[in-house]
C-alpha cells in the first residue's frame, strides 16, 4: 500500500522552473507548500497520496509582504505567523491578521501559508472571508504566463478554484482599509482553540453620520464555497445603523446562506449563527 514515503518530492530552485515542470503532465506534481493540509489529507486517506509533490518552500519570489500602487501585496508563501505579527497587515487588514492568529497553533501557523489555506479550497479555510471582502485579486502563473483573477470569482465549487493543474498561486493584492473603515473577523469552532471553524465571518464598513455608506460581509462553512453576502451588502447602504437594523441583517444574512448538516454541525445551527455572527461584527 502507497504511503506519504513513496512519494517523489521535487525540489525547483526558482519559480520558473517550477512552472516548466508544471506545464507538462509527466513531470507535474503536487503543489506542496506548508503541508498542514496535504500532509494529513495524505496520512489520513482522505485524499489519494500523488505520485509526485513539488516542493515550494525554497522559492523567495513567493515570500513577501510589501505595499505597493495595487494594494498590500502578499506573497503566495508567507505563512500564518507573518500575517499575525505584521505591522502592515495588522494596520492595513486587520481582519486577516485576527484570522491568521486563529489558525491551528504556533506550529502550525508557522508552517501554513496563505495560498495553501486558499488552494485547499474548503470552505471552512479561514482566511478566505477575510480575503474577500478586500476586493482584491488573485495572480496565477504558469509557463505560458500570468493571469489576475478577482477573489470573489476564484472559488468555483466545493474543493474546487479556478486553478489549472499547470498554474500555480503566486500572490495576492489587497485593497487596504480605506480611511474612516473599520473591519473585524469573528470564528466560531468546537472549541477556542485550534479548532476547524463551524462558522465564521468578516466584515469591512463604513459609516456616515449614523448611516451604513459601504458594507462587505463574507462567511465562510455555510456553503460549497466561501461567500460574500451581496444582496444584503447592496440593500443596507444608506441605512441608519441602529437596533431595528441589526435585526435585520441578522435575518437577511441567516435567510442569504446555504449550508449542509456535517460532523461539525448542523444546518439549521450554522443559518442561525450566521446570522448572529453578521449582526455582531456591525454591532462594534
Amino acid at each position: 500500500m502507497k504511503t506519504v514515503e513513496d512519494i517523489e518530492i521535487l525540489f525547483p530552485s526558482s519559480l520558473e522552473e517550477a512552472l516548466a515542470g508544471q506545464a507538462h503532465e509527466k513531470t507535474r506534481g503536487r503543489p506542496l507548500a506548508g503541508g498542514t493540509d496535504l500532509m494529513v489529507q495524505w496520512a489520513s486517506g482522505t485524499a489519494p497520496i500523488p505520485e509526485r509533490a513539488v516542493s515550494l518552500g525554497g522559492l523567495n519570489e513567493l515570500k513577501g509582504i510589501r505595499e505597493t500602487a495595487r494594494g498590500i501585496e502578499i506573497g503566495a508563501l508567507t505563512t500564518h505567523a507573518e500575517l499575525r505579527s505584521s505591522p502592515l497587515i495588522r494596520e492595513k487588514l486587520p481582519a486577516l491578521a485576527a484570522a491568521a492568529a486563529t489558525i491551528g497553533g504556533r506550529q502550525i501557523q508557522n508552517r501554513g501559508t496563505i495560498a495553501g489555506n486558499v488552494a485547499n479550497a474548503s470552505p471552512a479555510g479561514d482566511l478566505a472571508p477575510t480575503l474577500l471582502i478586500t476586493d482584491g485579486s488573485v495572480t496565477i502563473a504558469s509557463a505560458a504566463g500570468r493571469r489576475e483573477v478577482p477573489l470573489t470569482r476564484l472559488y468555483l465549487d466545493y474543493r474546487k478554484l479556478d486553478l489549472r493543474p499547470d498554474e500555480l498561486i503566486v500572490s495576492f493584492a489587497l485593497p487596504p482599509l480605506p480611511a474612516g473603515a473599520r473591519e473585524s473577523f469573528r470564528k466560531l469552532g468546537p472549541r477556542a482553540a485550534q479548532a476547524i471553524s463551524k462558522v465564521m465571518a468578516a466584515a469591512r464598513w463604513r459609516v456616515e453620520k449614523g448611516a451604513v455608506a459601504s458594507l462587505a460581509l463574507a462567511l465562510g462553512s455555510v456553503a460549497p464555497v466561501p461567500v460574500r453576502l451581496f444582496e444584503l451588502e447592496k440593500w443596507i447602504v444608506g441605512r441608519r445603523l441602529d437596533a431595528a437594523l441589526l435585526d435585520e441583517v441578522e435575518r437577511r444574512a441567516s435567510a442569504e446562506v446555504r449550508p449542509i448538516d456535517d460532523i461539525r454541525s448542523t444546518a439549521a445551527y450554522r443559518k442561525w449563527v450566521a446570522g448572529r455572527l453578521a449582526r455582531a461584527l456591525l454591532e462594534q
